[in-house]
């Protein structure tokens, strides 16, 4: 027996050849049926049935007998069976069986006599594909044979026979998926059928799941748990993964390491797998997952869809042991949820704007949510829902700052009782944090170290003469030295980043922070997202109605405060006109009209931009807005810059005419007394004013009235010769206030005098030289 297999390439081509003497067996089957080919379908339903039941193909290849039986030479026949391990069911199989397109294609070219088949679902398992190779046959003359008849679909009662084999094999079909599926639901209510199991899990030998002997594995599984319950996102999660150089186990799919467990650097696809997969609170969840699309044969399958929770079809609660508690996982869930701002109803995560009723506030009048606008003059939180969906007007908008203050004062009058157990639980919390961090790393140091050993001893287990395989060895253990050291070096690092645990002073630290909550609250490094945090573990929402005035005018706003607890309490705040924001407010203008007593406004600047207060549009100060801003509010500065009328500034610095009005001087000779460092001078830049800052001594000291303090006088050239000093040293010296200067007068003009300070003067004792002698030198 001849037969040939159509390749992918080869087209199909009549062949004529002589009838036998005895014509045709069958009566169905005419000459003309005889000049075609013969084409014979093989086909398997899947890969194990081709490993495993060979018999049916041996069976199937034997159609090539019967076809020469029927009247056809051996080289007539072409054998399609490409399609093995390919399913007839479902209206997509047609699309993923090659080897079948190819037949219909013939069929409906006419270049086929007969089609062979061992039994008609092995061409097709829905009757669309049944029915449309049926009408391409009876078409174009084509004959359909399977083990035992021969048919012809132009004959009314052949094709009525292969519309109800058709119809059978489809029934047949449904009937062995309902007992399989039957079956299988039936283990699946006991929670015997095996599922995948995800990271962290393993299967003993008796079929139970447990968990991962892996102590490395399981520390990653809880730590995820652990941080997403404290931080609240897994965004957070990741971060704190990435920060501390902590990796998380993963299970690979597919691949020659089918199965095996690495460790990889965390991705938010991964932890969000991990917080939202059932299993790991210990529930043996099916049918979360299916497909979507229309019925077998009247069009192409959907794609596998993930359904809520609530819709799989069992969900069996305490099945296997579990990491988490499953009303902790249903709360991780709704967290989730709440923090994807694709579901309008959702809080939402708490972000990094300004506003901090963000997600929590809601429209007094309508009911609705309402959301933070953002703008350089005026943000607010504006009810623009109706607007949005039907066109209707804005319901209302209040300004975001006046109802931030209000709601901050009343978190933080309720928080006050509550801030020793929160400076413990904090304490507690960084402890727990930094034993999981340091547990984490020590297991993956332990890990590092296990491998580079059991490299070494595969390295002394080579024979050294073997140096094709022991240089691959030495290579392998090198390879996992060089990783144990890195892993060390990077733990290092860590521990010197802040990995060490929490002293004592540092509790007593954290306990004072978070003991003073309103200097943590408004501390510049608390950031608006652990504000929002913070709020949202007292306040569940926020509800604001504003008065009826008109629009920009001042009012009242009312808020009322839903408390987690479940009480309600109310709040009835003066709300700012709507020209409010254009003006600086009046605490920063109380603040300007105090420093402005006792600093000048360059000084101003700096203590209100150390405050954390900004100008009305968001800036920091500069001596310029603070000097527009007091001249726009008539503000008058003890401190001027310029000299005026008054004699002495409020922090008492006085100008150079006064004090040469005092003192009887020229204003010049003051610039003199600067350089020598004989008074003390204050210069905003150069061409400033000379500001002097004089005490009554001071005065004392220039006017002639101060006396000796006990050691001699020493004029300048006195002190030369006593302490063998040029004058530019001594001048050096006065400026570091080891000598005092006075002026003195002596007959009809004034002189300088200097007089050691007492450091200098027991100096002088120590050296053996009396003041009085000091003088009689000169």
């Amino acid at each position: 027996m001849t037969t040939t297999t159509l390749s992918p390439s080869a087209p199909l081509s009549a062949t004529a050849t002589p009838l036998s003497p005895c014509g045709p067996v069958d009566p169905k089957i005419t000459p003309a049926h005889l000049t075609r080919r013969v084409l014979i379908y093989v086909r398997q339903s899947s890969p194990t049935q081709v490993q495993r039941h060979p018999e049916s193909a041996r069976r199937q290849y034997a159609l090539a007998e019967r076809a020469q039986r029927l009247g056809w030479a051996a080289e007539q026949i072409t054998i399609i069976d490409e399609d093995q391990g390919k399913s007839g069911a479902g209206s997509a199989a047609a699309h993923e069986r090659d080897g079948f397109s190819r037949l219909v294609s013939a069929v409906g070219l006419g270049e086929v006599g007969i089609v062979l088949a061992l039994e008609v679902a092995r061409l097709a398992r829905n009757s669309a594909e049944w029915y449309r190779l049926i009408e391409l046959a009876a078409f174009a003359g084509v004959l359909i044979a399977d083990e035992d008849t021969v048919y012809d679909p132009r004959a009314f009662n052949d094709r009525l026979l292969l519309g109800l084999r058709g119809t059978i094999s489809e029934v047949e079909l449904h009937c062995i998926q309902a007992r399989l599926q039957g079956a299988r639901m039936s283990k699946v209510r006991r929670g015997e059928f095996p599922l995948g199991l995800p990271v962290g899990y393993v299967r003993s030998r008796d079929g139970q799941i447990e968990f991962d002997p892996d102590q490395a594995v399981q520390g990653a599984i809880r730590a995820i748990f652990a941080q997403f319950e404290c931080l609240g996102k897994a965004s957070a999660v990741l971060c704190f993964f990435r920060e501390h150089g902590l990796t998380i186990p993963r299970r690979q799919w597919g691949g020659i390491d089918h199965g095996q467990l690495l460790w990889a650097k965390p991705s938010y696809q991964a932890i969000h797998q991990i917080l939202t997969n059932p299993a790991y609170a210990g529930a043996y969840v099916y049918g979360r997952r299916r497909q979507e699309g229309s019925m077998p044969g009247l069009g192409p399958p959907g794609p596998r869809r993930r359904f809520a929770l609530e819709e799989a079809e069992v969900v069996l609660r305490d099945h296997h042991p579990a990491y988490l508690r499953w009303e902790r996982y249903l709360t991780n869930r709704a967290m989730l949820r709440d923090n994807s701002r694709q579901f309008t109803p959702s809080l939402g995560a708490p972000l990094k704007g300004l506003a901090l009723l963000q997600g929590i506030v809601f429209c007094g009048r309508c009911g609705c949510r309402m959301l933070p606008h953002y703008s350089l003059s005026s943000p607010t939180y504006m009810c623009n829902t109706r607007k949005r969906r039907y066109g209707e007007p804005i319901c209302q908008s209040l300004t975001i700052n006046h109802v931030d203050q209000a709601v901050s004062d009343a978190f933080l009058a309720v928080i006050r009782p509550a801030e020793l157990e929160a400076a413990l639980a904090l304490s507690e919390e960084f402890d727990r944090e930094q034993t999981q961090i340091e547990r984490q790393w020590q297991l993956r140091l332990e890990r590092a170290r296990y491998e580079a050993e059991r490299a070494r001893r595969q390295y002394d287990l080579c024979e050294p003469e073997n140096r094709l395989v022991a240089r691959e060895v030495e290579g392998r253990w090198n390879d996992k030295l060089r990783a144990v050291a890195q892993l060390e070096e990077e733990y290092r690092r860590e521990r010197a980043r802040g990995l060490t645990p929490v002293t004592e002073d540092e509790k007593s630290f954290l306990r004072d922070l978070v003991g003073d909550m309103p200097t943590m609250w408004h501390a510049a490094a608390t950031t608006m997202e652990e504000r929002k945090r913070l709020l949202r573990c007292l306040i569940q929402e926020v509800v604001l109605c504003r008065d009826a005035g008109a629009k920009g005018a001042p009012g009242i706003t009312t808020i009322h405060l839903g408390w987690r607890s479940g009480a309600w309490s109310e709040l009835q705040v003066y709300r700012p006109s709507s020209g409010d924001h254009t003006r600086t407010a009046e605490p920063v203008l109380g603040r300007i009209r105090t420093l402005a007593q006792q600093h000048p406004d360059d000084r101003i600047s700096e203590i209100l931009n150390a405050e954390g207060l900004t100008t009305r549009m968001g800036f920091s100060w500069t001596p310029e807005r603070v000097r527009h801003i007091r001249a726009y509010h008539g503000i008058p500065t003890a401190c001027p810059i310029m000299p005026q009328d008054s004699e002495t500034r409020g922090d008492g610095l006085i100008s150079v005419r006064a004090a040469a009005e005092r003192l009887g001087v020229v204003p010049s000779s003051f610039t003199h007394w600067c350089k020598w460092g004989f008074v003390q001078t204050e210069q905003r830049g150069p061409g400033s004013p000379l500001w002097l800052r004089l005490t009554e001594e001071d005065f004392a000291r220039l006017d002639g009235t101060a006396g000796n303090q006990g050691y001699g006088q020493w004029t300048l050239l006195q002190a030369k010769h006593a302490l063998g000093l040029t004058r530019e040293e001594i001048w050096e010296r006065a400026r570091q206030g080891e000598f005092i200067a006075y002026r003195t007068h002596v007959g009809d003009h004034w002189e300088w005098r200097l007089s050691p300070t007492d450091d200098q003067a027991a100096t002088i004792a120590r050296s053996g030289l009396p003041p009085s002698a000091v003088v009689a030198t000169d």
